[in-house]
């Protein structure tokens, strides 16, 4: 019996309601361009050197008092009573004449003042804001590497997701395959032109297709939280990238950077920063002058009504002779860490030698493995037609066929993995080399 949904208004509002929710939602579509976005915003590890840059700018504002005034304004109100004013003797006039004992606490009063501290020589302070300027500086070249090493982070597992997805489609694609050759095995049986053992043979290769399978799909899944988790973004949440895996440039030498890489212009600076910290520690032998004014006022409500301001201005000289061991310990320390920032240094630019030499072969390496691939792929594509076709007409083998079949799965595996190998070693090779990682995209 046919039932019409519009005579029953409320039965077609409810399927409608299910229908909706059994649709699944449209996943995010996400382009390469926007996951480099979301990093710069979102992913921790620049968050973490933003956090440590703004540090540095709030340690250069501070040490702006080197040079520029303190101004302090206070004020107390007292109420005091003490034996010092109290029973004190006081003549008073009459006839005759005695000494009376007065009472003249306690005091109430309210004092005031202004006071103006302008440095006048600080050289210990002097040194100080030009080590927190080169430390800023410092900052901003780490924040800047940071980012170069993000844009490699970023392209790593996007490009990875995709590399994923097509395993999953080459496992699909053998899946597919191996159905095919079962059936073709049972047809074949029942004609009596097979033995029973190549139908087992078949079904074998069918269940590890599905094992293969099942086993990308976890990967694939595992990719794309790790892309997530990079981006800040909700790991249930559906992704669709839509920008394909780019082919990989040919190996070039890249022009090597006018100025060195932001990595070793980040140490450079470190080492000037711990010459500053030396020379900071080294000016606390020098005195320090100040000049300081002052106003201030005094409004007394008892005993006695009066008000009184005054000023002052003077010159103040500080000068530590003797701080007991703490001078020669800081310099002291100063120096090793002058000594460690020079070994970092030499770190670096040993790690930069490093990178170049091994970037340069691994480029050529990955991209002649990527070339053969091709080769390969369209080689293991005709060798399992091939087999394929033989077999269907009766002169070919099973084992021939899911040996071919299997070497193309493998072939499409490694083509897409050999190319994704080959763009992350370009990006390598130009960060390396003190370029944009980026610029290694066509």
């Amino acid at each position: 019996m046919a039932i019409h949904l519009a005579k029953y208004p409320a039965l077609l509002f409810w399927f409608t309601v299910l229908l909706l929710l059994a649709t699944p939602a449209p996943g995010r579509e996400l382009s390469f361009a926007e996951a480099l976005d979301l990093a710069e915003r979102d992913a921790t590890q620049l968050q973490t050197l933003d956090a440590e840059q703004e540090i540095a700018e709030g340690a250069y504002q501070r040490s702006a008092q080197a040079f520029l005034p303190r101004i302090r304004a206070d004020a107390t109100w007292l109420r005091a009573d003490s034996s010092l004013i109290q029973d004190i003797p006081v003549p008073e006039i009459g006839l005759p004449p005695r000494i009376v004992l007065r009472d003249y606490g306690p005091v109430e009063g309210v004092a005031s003042s202004v006071q103006l501290v302008q440095p006048v020589l600080n050289v210990d302070a002097w040194k100080a804001r030009k080590q927190a300027d080169l430390a800023r500086e410092a900052r901003r070249l780490a924040r800047r590497w940071g980012a170069e090493v993000m844009h490699v982070s970023v392209a790593a597992r996007y490009f990875a997701v995709a590399v994923h997805e097509h395993s999953v489609t080459a496992a699909r694609m053998a899946l597919q395959a191996a159905r095919h050759a079962l059936r073709l095995a049972r047809a074949s049986y029942r004609e009596g032109i097979v033995a029973k053992v190549d139908v087992y043979r078949a079904r074998a290769e069918l269940e590890g297709a599905r094992a293969r399978l099942s086993n990308e799909e976890a990967e694939w899944r595992a990719a794309r939280i790790d892309l997530a988790t990079l981006l800040g973004l909700p790991h249930h949440d559906a992704m669709i990238l839509t920008s394909p895996l780019p082919e990989p440039s040919p190996p070039v030498e890249p022009a090597m950077s006018p100025t060195p890489r932001t990595d070793v212009r980040a140490a450079n600076v470190q080492l000037d920063v711990a010459d500053a910290a030396l020379e900071k520690e080294t000016a606390r032998w020098f005195p320090r002058v100040n000049m300081v004014a002052r106003q201030q006022w005094f409004d007394g409500r008892e005993p006695l009504d009066v008000d009184s301001e005054g000023w002052l201005l003077a010159v103040n000289l500080q000068w530590n002779l003797f701080e007991g061991m703490d001078r020669k310990g800081a310099i002291a320390e100063a120096k090793a860490r002058r000594k460690l920032s020079r070994i970092e240094l030499e770190r670096v630019h040993r790690e930069v030698r490093r990178d170049q030499e091994q970037t340069r072969s691994d480029w050529h390496a990955a991209w002649s493995a990527w070339q053969a691939s091709i080769k390969a792929l369209e080689s293991a594509t005709i060798a399992a037609t091939l087999a394929r076709r033989q077999y269907e007409e009766g002169v070919g083998s099973m084992n021939d066929m899911l040996v071919t079949q299997a070497l193309l799965h493998q072939r499409r595996v490694d083509h897409v993995r050999l190319q994704y190998r080959a763009l992350l070693v370009a990006m390598n090779a130009y960060l390396a080399h003190g370029l944009d990682p980026l610029e290694a995209l066509p």
